[in-house]
């Protein structure tokens, strides 16, 4: 993924958040979340808006979530783009 940096926080495209976000939504949420599907199915659609903040309220849920740096970024990115 060829991003930019603005000062820490990675400038994605439409396509690249929507992948970044589905991927978290597999890591997190796959097998836990009744409403998996329903997420992956929205995240996919280009002409719905991104649910980035019900997915983060999700995650946190399901799961005890320790970030990696990386993923801490991506979540950053995510939230300017669309949060």
């Amino acid at each position: 993924m060829k991003s930019q940096l603005v000062g820490e926080v990675p400038v994605l495209t439409d396509l690249e958040a929507r992948v970044v976000l589905k991927e978290l939504i597999e890591k997190y949420l796959k097998g836990k979340d009744p409403e998996y599907d329903r997420l992956i199915e929205i995240v996919r659609n280009p002409s719905r808006q991104v649910p980035i903040r019900g997915v983060l309220v999700d995650i946190r849920r399901y799961n005890e979530v320790q970030y990696s740096q990386q993923e801490l970024e991506l979540v950053d990115a995510l939230l300017y783009m669309y949060g």
